[in-house]
């Protein structure tokens, strides 16, 4: 049975998860989103993804009328599990702004 420290370190809730895999093939899958205070965010696909691979996370209510925005993520491979799927560690991207230079002449 788990320790009541161990239930507030480790939490996780059913998402949905989207992005483009490591064969450029869009996908679309349900799991859960796990994490930790050592460990941080961490999902199990079934997808495999490329290097630096941004995906876009959105959390599953299971009520409400509210479809909560999706989140993007950059996901770096941490290994399989026993029955081979990939897992993942997810970082928080931030925008970026895209300065456009106009030739002076």
């Amino acid at each position: 049975m788990a320790t009541s420290r161990e239930l507030l370190l480790s939490q996780s809730t059913m998402v949905e998860v989207s992005g483009w895999d490591e064969n450029q093939i869009f996908f679309v899958e349900r799991t859960d989103l796990a994490w930790d205070e050592f460990a941080g965010k961490h999902i199990t696909l079934t997808h495999m993804l490329g290097e630096g691979s941004i995906i876009f996370v959105r959390p599953i209510q299971t009520t409400g009328y509210h479809r909560p925005n999706p989140i993007p993520y950059e996901a770096e491979f941490v290994g399989c599990t026993p029955e081979g799927h990939p897992q993942f560690r997810l970082t928080g991207v931030q925008p970026r702004n895209c300065l456009r230079k106009e030739a002076i002449h």
